[in-house]
């Protein structure tokens, strides 16, 4: 992995570095996510090669270097930005710092490249963030290993659209009962609708929402993400 030619990537996010270059992190569809030092990019407005390294721009990137954080050697765009703004725009900072939490460096995952790209393209096409948003955390989930089984509880049993289940993290569903009282409660109904993604179900989004968030706030040390908190603070004002 010395010296990578033309690999599809994102930039996620990227800080500076020195007087003159970025520190980029990437996502990429061939090694996963990582880390890419671009020298003397922050030069001049004019910079063609940091004009291009804003998120949502499509590219392949070159990069050489044998320590975990490569060198840029050239890159280029492979379409247009996809064009996010407002509520859009913040969706896609939320994932973009999603994966930067919780993707182990150089551990491919071309599924989940393949599904941010597709939810890129949902967002531009102004389709409901929050379906989009909800739909791509499910997948991220999934690949991650975190994934539930939206038809039959912890017993094995099917799920009955008429009882009530409580969420038990990394094991799955239990009959309403056998469940702490603390957990996340939900309807048989519920539950398999998210399974179908049918947001059509009144509730069935608000609680695919509160799933998610059950899973993921572990898996980032119940950090408060800063893009999802405003985001959320976006969508209280406009609501």
């Amino acid at each position: 992995m010395n010296n990578v030619e033309f690999v599809q990537s994102f930039v996620l996010h990227s800080r500076p570095f020195k007087e003159s270059s970025l520190i980029l992190e990437l996502l990429t569809l061939d090694h996963g996510r990582c880390s890419v030092l671009a020298r003397g990019v922050r030069g001049s407005k004019k910079n063609q090669k940091r004009a291009l390294l804003q998120p949502f721009q499509p590219l392949v990137i070159s990069w050489v270097g044998r320590s975990d954080l490569k060198t840029l050697k050239a890159l280029e765009a492979t379409a247009p930005s996809y064009s996010l703004m407002g509520i859009p725009s913040l969706s896609g900072l939320y994932m973009n710092e999603l994966m930067i939490k919780l993707l182990i460096q150089w551990d491919p995952h071309p599924d989940i490249f393949d599904a941010y790209k597709r939810s890129l393209v949902r967002l531009s096409n102004k389709e409901n963030p929050s379906v989009v948003l909800r739909e791509f955390e499910l997948e991220l989930i999934d690949e991650l290993g975190y994934g539930i089984d939206w038809q039959y509880d912890i017993d094995g049993e099917a799920l009955d659209d008429n009882l009530d289940y409580g969420f038990l993290p990394e094991q799955g569903f239990a009959i309403i009962a056998k469940a702490p009282k603390e957990a996340l409660k939900a309807s048989g109904k519920h539950i398999k609708a998210i399974g179908k993604r049918d947001w059509e179900l009144s509730g069935s989004l608000a609680l695919a929402r509160k799933l998610c968030r059950t899973i993921i706030d572990p898996l980032v040390g119940f950090k408060e993400l800063n893009s999802r908190k405003l985001l959320q603070q976006t969508l209280a004002i406009q609501s």
